[in-house]
């Protein structure tokens, strides 16, 4: 057992280490928010261009990208961690969904040009950060959040169900008894030696992640008080988030008009895997909000 216990121990080690090492790699080669001339460059044949708005709460600084369509709906996308607005660059380019709704996607609170560097591990705080966005586009305002952001625009739904109309979930990270044990890794990357070995951005999300089974627990009670439309697309092959958490969902919107998709073949990133799918169901569900009027 001894022998055992000290492999184990190694074992453990030998990953972070590991871990550390590929992070810096990563660090060197990937970004995950694009630069403002690239931006400018996506957009640069586009007629109606998105652009940057800013606020600020209690001194906290948000970014996020409006695209003004001038129509009576909006389409919120919401990231996940890490991550930035234009992780749903493309969509912004949907002429199926820019004829029917102006297009908003923020920073996410410690990401991108929202107090860059400066996360928020609760929920709660993060809704009502991201609040005044809402209530400067025009309704009816339907949320659209993947992996991390699926709780978030879960919990702007509950804390603010007066902005909300109707919310998607993709791939969403929502049951607190699914979220893994990586306590291993992630309360010694809070700690400041090791901390500093890790990139940034990592170390921002990590911030979030640590916390997150917490932050699930306290919506729990909360479910019950959704009555809007709610949608989520899991899929059957995610290896970030726990599929069984499209049963959990299915289970908690005991008082919304629910549509759970399962998608057997299908991985996380299914805003992007799956987009016309997507698409459609964002679609489906302005038509079942506006009725009629969807052209």
């Amino acid at each position: 057992m001894g022998k055992w216990r000290k492999r184990m121990r190694i074992g453990c080690l030998s990953t972070f280490v590991l871990f550390i090492v590929l992070s810096q790699v990563v660090s060197g080669c990937v970004s995950f928010t694009m630069s403002d001339a690239k931006v400018d460059k996506y957009f640069e044949s586009e007629t109606n261009k998105p652009i940057s708005k800013f606020y600020e709460v209690d001194g906290y600084a948000m970014h996020y990208m409006y695209q003004d369509m001038g129509e009576d709906a909006s389409l919120v996308f919401v990231h996940g961690t890490p991550g930035s607005w234009d992780a749903f660059i493309s969509y912004f380019k949907e002429d199926t969904l820019t004829d029917r709704a102006n297009i908003v996607s923020p920073d996410r609170p410690g990401f991108g040009k929202s107090s860059y560097g400066k996360p928020i591990r609760s929920l709660e705080e993060q809704s009502a950060l991201l609040k005044p966005m809402l209530e400067a586009i025009p309704a009816p305002r339907v949320l659209i959040g993947h992996s991390l952001g699926g709780p978030v625009v879960a919990r702007m739904a509950m804390d603010y169900p007066e902005l909300v109309d109707g919310i998607i979930m993709l791939a969403p990270a929502l049951a607190p008894a699914l979220e893994p044990n990586e306590d291993w890794f992630r309360i010694p990357m809070r700690w400041p030696v090791i901390g500093a070995l890790a990139p940034k951005i990592f170390r921002i999300s990590n911030e979030e992640l640590v916390f997150l089974d917490e932050e699930l627990e306290l919506m729990l009670p909360l479910w019950k008080d959704l009555t809007m439309p709610s949608m989520v697309i899991q899929g059957g092959k995610d290896m970030l988030v726990d599929p069984g958490n499209a049963a959990f969902a299915d289970s908690m919107l005991v008082n919304a008009p629910k549509d759970i998709v399962f998608l057997e073949e299908s991985n996380h990133f299914i805003p992007w895997s799956n987009s016309d799918l997507v698409k459609k169901k964002i679609l489906e569900m302005l038509k079942q909000i506006k009725g009629d009027t969807l052209r």
